[in-house]
């Protein structure tokens, strides 16, 4: 794995879910800190009572399975997530696909009016927004330059670059365009019912659209077929449960309504690239902060 990080508050508990964990309104908007990682094995992040600042995520590449306050969503390239204070989340990047995403921890004295502005205020926020990736590049490397060269006004500027990114962020969110928001009744659904037997015509039926253009909109909304979005729901949980849970993996299989034990290790190993015993006994290995 690779990643750069940088702090505006350095602590004790400096390159931890801590460091510059902070609030503050010092500043209408204020980077805490912020970084990019490159990941090409699998790896957990899981802070279960959140953090006292704003977190920010553009995944720009891979595929990442996230549980923000018990609620699992799998993201694709191009997602962006604004978690609020204080709401647990973890996630996993369960593929052995290359995965990139940048990271900004953020405060303020006016974040919750700046979102609000801009439409960016229902959180947990999360959004597939591909064509945003060449503007946030752009603003994550203003934000690394401006902490190597270390201003004085280095946090006004860094200000600035995430009221940048929020602004365009905003200006390509509008709902009624988007694939996914046509499909909010039915992927909440899924969200709600993964561990039960979901048929596609009658996710199609929630809204009001054929078996055929349902399928087109949730794979250009999801990048992956109801099918497969359902089964990485299932084992992302399935990798919750193995980490946290003593649950046997016969009764880990059985909850999360897989057909046989048999079949769900199959899958198992084909997306996660070992079986349920072995990710059980591995998982501290696979642990990452930021």
């Amino acid at each position: 794995m690779q990643s750069i990080s940088y702090y505006s508050y350095p602590d004790k508990y400096q390159r931890t879910i801590f460091a510059c964990n902070r609030e503050s309104n010092e500043l209408h908007l204020l980077v805490n800190c912020a970084g990019a990682t490159v990941a090409k094995w699998p790896l957990q992040t899981v802070n279960p009572t959140g953090r006292n600042d704003y977190y920010f995520l553009y995944l720009k590449k891979g595929e990442l399975n996230i549980t923000i306050n018990n609620t699992i969503y799998h993201i694709n390239d191009g997602t962006l997530l604004i978690i609020p204070p204080h709401c647990p989340y973890s996630y996993q990047h369960i593929e052995t696909k290359e995965l990139v995403y940048y990271w900004i921890h953020f405060t303020g004295g006016t974040v919750k009016e700046i979102l609000n502005a801009l439409t960016l205020n229902q959180l947990p926020l999360v959004l597939s927004k591909p064509e945003i990736s060449s503007s946030i590049d752009y603003q994550m490397t203003k934000m690394f330059d401006i902490y190597t060269k270390k201003g004085k006004y280095r946090d006004y500027e860094l200000s600035h670059c995430l009221d940048a990114i929020f602004i365009e962020t905003a200006k390509r969110s509008i709902e009624s365009s988007s694939p996914q928001a046509k499909l909010s009744k039915s992927i909440k659904y899924i969200t709600n019912n993964y561990t039960t037997d979901i048929s596609v015509p009658d996710l199609a039926e929630m809204e009001s659209l054929s078996v055929s253009r349902y399928m087109t909109l949730f794979k250009e909304s999801m990048h992956t077929s109801p099918y497969q979005y359902i089964i990485k729901l299932r084992l992302t949980a399935a990798c919750e449960m193995l980490s946290n849970s003593d649950l046997s993996i016969t009764g880990i299989s059985e909850i999360l309504g897989f057909q046989s034990i048999y079949f769900f290790s199959k899958l198992f190993k084909k997306h996660i690239g070992m079986s349920p015993a072995e990710y059980k006994k591995n998982n501290a290995s696979y642990m990452h902060i930021n």
